[in-house]
C-alpha cells in the first residue's frame, strides 16, 4: 500500500480528504508497523535537457546507419536505453522479457544517466568536451540561441570537439 501526501507548512502531513481517512484507518489496523517515508522528489530540467540534448544525440551518432538529426533514430535509442539501462525482467506467456521502465523523477533519472554515461565511456571513449555538461549549457544558452548550429553534435563537430 502506497500513501501520497504534503508536508504542511509549520509541519504536519496533508493526504487530502479522502486518503486521509483510509491511512488513519490504515494506521489503526496495523499497529507497530514500520512505514518508509521518502520525498517525491522532481527530476532536474537541467538533466533531461542534457540527456535529451547531448547524451542521446552523441550515442545515435556513434550508432552506424543512423543519423542524430533524426527524432526517430533519436527515440529507437532512448528506447533502447531504457531497455538495456532501466527495465525490469518480466514472464509474459511464459517467456522472460525486459519491460523499460520509466526515467521520470530524479530517485529514476540519475541511476539512469549515470549508468548510460559509463557505458558510453567505456564503449565509445568520447572526447571529455563532448561529455561536459557545461559546454552543452553553452551551446544551449549562448550559440544556438544565436543562430549556431541546429544540434549540440554538430557544435561539438563544427569546433572539432568531435571528428
Amino acid at each position: 500500500m502506497e500513501f501520497l501526501g504534503r508536508i504542511k507548512p509549520g509541519g504536519g502531513l496533508d493526504f487530502g480528504e479522502r486518503n486521509s481517512v483510509i491511512f488513519k484507518r490504515y494506521l489503526v489496523e496495523n499497529p507497530g508497523i514500520v512505514l518508509r517515508i521518502t520525498p517525491v522528489l522532481p527530476e532536474s530540467a537541467k538533466q533531461r535537457r542534457y540527456l535529451e540534448g547531448a547524451v542521446i544525440p552523441l550515442i545515435t551518432y556513434y550508432q552506424d546507419g543512423m543519423d542524430h538529426h533524426s527524432a526517430d533514430d533519436r527515440q529507437r535509442v532512448r528506447e533502447w536505453l531504457k531497455q538495456e539501462f532501466n527495465s525490469e525482467t518480466v514472464i509474459i506467456g511464459g517467456e522472460v522479457r525486459r519491460v523499460p521502465k520509466s526515467t521520470k523523477g530524479r530517485d529514476a533519472l540519475q541511476p539512469f544517466l549515470e549508468r548510460v554515461m559509463d557505458w558510453l565511456t567505456e564503449n565509445y571513449q568520447p572526447p571529455a568536451e563532448a561529455l561536459d555538461p557545461k559546454g552543452f549549457k553553452v551551446w544551449q544558452d549562448t550559440v544556438f540561441p544565436n543562430g549556431g548550429p541546429d544540434s549540440y553534435i554538430d557544435w561539438l563537430r563544427e569546433t572539432r570537439a568531435l571528428r
